[in-house]
């Protein structure tokens, strides 16, 4: 049993080998949509639940279909900041922020 909600989260969803970081990464930069695997699966869950968001830039998937960048989509759309944090604020989690450098942690 844990206090941290992200954690709690992690836990049930199977995600615990899989940190928000690790995640953003292997989106950011592209490798993550290479995979049909358990990770794939991981990298798709953690967009559509708002644990991650898009990279700063496009990349094509393991069908060769691409997958946008943060900026291509709308605010509040799937994979956006607008949609990861009205999910993550809904479960208590900490809000995801962008860096001058694209990047994308979780606020302190």
């Amino acid at each position: 049993m844990t206090d941290d909600p992200e954690l709690a989260r992690s836990l049930q969803d199977g995600r615990d080998h899989y940190p928000v970081a690790f995640l953003q990464n292997l989106i950011d930069n592209g490798e993550g949509w290479q995979s049909e695997s358990d990770l794939g699966r991981a990298v798709v869950r953690a967009l559509e639940d708002g644990t991650c968001v898009l990279g700063p830039v496009a990349h094509h998937d393991y069908h060769g279909r691409v997958v946008p960048a943060r900026a291509d989509v709308a605010a509040g759309d799937k994979g956006s900041l607008a949609y990861a944090n009205t999910l993550r604020a809904a479960r208590g989690a900490k809000a995801l922020v962008e860096s001058a450098d694209g990047t994308v942690r979780e606020a302190e």
